[in-house]
């Protein structure tokens, strides 16, 4: 689901701008390269979603580099103030964490029981680079490719690899979850994964990578 973010029209960056184009290449979609304000329904429209929050924003709301702990009250305040999007899962309450890691954002996760990560995709970031995602279970499980994720467990996924997940189906799963995807280092804020079908799903995720890498190679 998607959550309100501290503001409902963006101005995008460099970095965001080619987010969009990138998604727009992925999904064959019209893009202007000009435009720089979009609606959260406009990138919405294009499989962009927020990811974080940078370092301006994140001084701005008062969390400036400093020690910072789980106990602190910035922690409690974060799950409201720094929600970002979850689109391929309902009922589930994801944050950044107070503190500005650049380039990796950390984050938390909270999922309601029985929950069903349906299957999708992050881009990779470049060719050889493609950067990815990291989750380590502290509450619950997660049942990932047939294998379970206790507490302490914790599983990587590359960009360009599709995944699914279902979690404990007795109570909530806490996740810390560790993301690194394209120009997070630069500010970026967003992200275009997509969404992976059963029945093509190999040969949706490999034209989609294959229309972006041979995009960039011209």
């Amino acid at each position: 689901m998607f959550h309100k973010s501290i503001e409902e029209i963006f101005e995008l960056t460099d970095v965001e701008v080619e987010t969009v184009r990138r998604a727009a290449l992925v999904r064959r979609l019209r893009f202007d390269p000009e435009k720089r304000l979009y609606t959260r329904d406009q990138l919405r429209g294009y499989g962009v979603v927020r990811e974080a929050y940078t370092s301006d924003e994140l001084r701005e709301l008062g969390y400036s580099d400093r020690v910072v702990t789980s106990h602190d009250s910035a922690a409690e305040e974060a799950k409201i103030r720094l929600r970002v999007d979850t689109p391929f899962a309902a009922g589930i309450m994801k944050w950044q964490l107070p503190i500005d890691m650049r380039e990796v954002r950390v984050l938390q996760v909270i999922f309601p029981a029985a929950s069903t990560v349906t299957p999708h995709v992050h881009h990779e970031n470049e060719p050889g680079d493609p950067g990815g995602s990291l989750r380590i279970v502290t509450k619950g499980y997660i049942k990932y490719r047939n294998e379970v994720f206790g507490p302490g467990d914790w599983f990587y996924v590359p960009n360009g690899v599709s995944y699914s997940f279902n979690t404990d189906p007795t109570g909530e799963t806490h996740v810390m979850y560790l993301y690194r995807f394209f120009a997070g280092k630069d500010g970026n804020r967003f992200s275009h994964p997509s969404a992976v079908n059963h029945g093509d799903s190999m040969e949706t995720v490999a034209d989609g990578c294959a229309v972006l890498q041979h995009e960039e190679q011209v």
